[in-house]
C-alpha cells in the first residue's frame, strides 16, 4: 500500500474518531462526568488538529485527502458509538481500544515513511506515537482503582 493511501486510511479513521469523541463527550455519565467531559473535549480538539495536519501532509505529497463523511465511513475501520449514555469506565475502555489502534497504525506509517525516505512524515508520526503512548498510559492508569 502506498504511503498516501495509508495516510488516507489514518485520516478516515481519525475523522470517525473525532465524531466518536464528541459522542463520548455528550453521553458520558457517572461520578467521573466532569473529569471525562472536559478530557473528551480536549481530545476532540487535538483530533481536529491531527485531521488537518494529516490532510495537509497528503496534499504536500501530491495526494488527495479523504474529505467527505461518506468516503471516510467507507474507509474507516474503527467503530462509531450509538447515541446513548455510557459510563465513565466503559468510555475509557472504548477509548483505550482506539488509542491502541492509532498507535499501531502510526508506527506502521512511520516505518513506511522511513522506507520511502520521507523524514517529514516519519517525524510527524513519530510524534503521534509518543502522544498515543502517553495517552494510553494515562487512560490505563485511570482505570486502575
Amino acid at each position: 500500500m502506498s504511503l498516501v493511501n495509508k495516510l488516507n486510511e489514518f485520516l478516515a479513521n481519525q475523522q470517525v474518531f473525532y465524531v466518536k469523541l464528541h459522542n463520548l463527550h455528550w453521553y458520558v455519565v457517572g461520578p467521573s462526568f466532569f473529569t471525562l467531559h472536559a478530557k473528551f473535549e480536549e481530545l476532540y480538539d487535538e483530533s481536529a488538529a491531527i485531521v488537518d495536519d494529516v490532510a495537509e501532509r497528503i496534499l504536500a505529497l501530491g495526494g488527495s485527502p479523504v474529505a467527505s463523511v461518506k468516503k471516510a465511513s467507507e474507509i474507516a475501520t474503527i467503530k462509531e458509538l450509538c447515541d446513548e449514555k455510557i459510563s465513565g469506565d466503559d468510555s475509557v475502555k472504548t477509548l483505550i481500544e482506539d488509542v491502541k489502534f492509532f498507535n499501531n497504525l502510526s508506527k506502521e506509517i512511520r516505518s513506511l515513511a522511513g522506507e520511502e525516505g520521507d523524514g517529514v512524515t516519519e517525524d510527524q508520526f513519530n510524534n503521534y506515537v509518543g502522544a498515543y503512548e502517553k495517552l494510553l498510559w494515562m487512560l490505563e492508569a485511570y482505570l486502575c482503582k
